[in-house]
């Protein structure tokens, strides 16, 4: 593997070196469960965060493994703190939300429609357009990271957007990978950090103890979750047209489908050597923005054959009926990079929705003003990561057949 971290600026250099010169930045900022618990409590003045089973078990066990795994450096440990008691009071917030206005928890949530896929297959570019359709309803960063403030005030959107600009600062090549914004549209694995069931986590670091946690886990109740959340961040009478995104949804359809039977999934289809070699390149980055060494090789040796595995389930689930085939529909990257407009027109079909010229002509416009590599070019190859691409071919071969997805160069 010849892949090698981005450098990291000065700034964060000198910040990280405060930790390293304690021998353990541990003894700076611990990350110890039941103190979190307590911060969380003190910070909301609230106690009631939910059944324990909701959240509890999986909470520990990932404390435990960023304290004992991860090799964060002080910067890490600073984001990951933040994170774990962001997602502790917002718990302990919903919950008395919930209390306090039980109808929200009424409100419908009808046919909503996933946008699922590899990542780097194309589901953020598909997620913007629909978000380019007044119509349609989709969760922004900032509501999803402080949900019961998007249900009461205050906005909280600039801090959300500070946030994530930090990200930027922190690793600047980041941001021709994955742009975000707390006012854009984002991934629901956002909404799972509050069960702490989330990918976010494993992304983000080296956690295996907890992610063989979350291979093991049956999932329906952080769907359950997920729709209490879209209640909340728009309550009332009317059902909303929610549009959702994650690529994390696509090994978990089964447990989606039995909290949404009537959800409609766009499932979107790239060549995978070219999805394999950018989401390590992605994966790579991120942990090394909190990690004081990366490890790829579990994901390298793990990747490829485990993402051939999956692909290979939903079709035949698809095929058996074990998952609704009516209920999907398939899009090409290439056709949706060719003629991003046609493409969600002709998704707009299926779902039997209307299409104005207006819509069509917002979503032209901001693909026009966001060219690909706006924000500076992403470089990465299978070579980097000791991948060879007559092999990654021939693994893929049957998925690309089956969906005419055409190979990239």
């Amino acid at each position: 593997m010849s892949w090698s971290p981005p450098p990291r600026p000065e700034w964060a250099r000198n910040l990280i070196a405060h930790g390293e010169a304690l021998g353990d930045p541990d003894l700076l900022l611990p990350l110890e469960a039941e103190e979190l618990v307590e911060r969380a409590r003190r910070s909301t003045g609230l106690d009631d965060f939910g059944p324990d089973s909701d959240w509890k078990p999986h909470f520990e066990i990932l404390v435990e493994a960023l304290a004992r795994e991860s090799r964060l450096h002080l910067i890490g440990r600073i984001l990951a703190g933040t994170e774990l008691l962001r997602s502790l009071c917002n718990r302990l917030r919903v919950t008395e939300l919930w209390r306090r206005r039980p109808e929200i928890l009424g409100t419908p949530i009808d046919a909503p429609v996933f946008i699922v896929g590899a990542a780097r297959s194309g589901t953020s570019i598909t997620h913007e357009l629909f978000a380019r359709d007044p119509a349609s309803r989709v969760p922004l960063l900032w509501e999803m990271l402080h949900p019961a403030e998007a249900c009461e005030g205050p906005d909280l959107s600039e801090v959300a957007d500070h946030t994530m600009q930090f990200w930027h600062q922190l690793q600047p090549e980041y941001r021709a990978m994955h742009f975000n914004s707390g006012r854009l549209a984002n991934e629901c694995l956002h909404i799972f950090m509050q069960n702490f069931v989330s990918d976010q986590f494993g992304g983000c670091h080296q956690v295996p103890t907890y992610e063989a946690h979350l291979q093991a886990l049956d999932q329906r109740f952080v769907y359950a979750e997920h729709r209490r959340i879209l209640q909340t961040l728009e309550p009332g009478s009317r059902s909303a047209r929610w549009v959702l995104k994650a690529p994390s949804h696509l090994p978990r359809l089964r447990f989606l489908f039995s909290v949404y039977p009537d959800a409609r999934i766009v499932w979107t289809h790239r060549d995978p050597q070219k999805t394999l070699a950018s989401g390590l390149s992605l994966l790579g980055t991120l942990k090394w923005m909190r990690c004081a060494e990366v490890d790829l090789s579990p994901w390298i040796a793990a990747l490829p054959a485990g993402q051939a595995w999956l692909f290979q389930d939903v079709i035949e689930a698809r095929e058996k009926g074990e998952l609704p085939d009516a209920q999907f529909i398939d899009v090409r990257y290439a056709d949706l990079m060719r003629d991003p407009a046609t493409t969600i027109a002709d998704i707009y079909a299926r779902l039997g929705w209307d299409t104005s010229e207006p819509v069509s002509d917002a979503m032209r416009s901001y693909v026009e003003n966001r060219p690909r590599g706006h924000h500076g070019r992403h470089v990465y190859s299978l070579a980097e990561f000791g991948l060879d691409s007559s092999v990654e071919r021939e693994r893929f071969a049957s998925y690309r057949d089956r969906f005419g997805v055409p190979e990239e160069a």
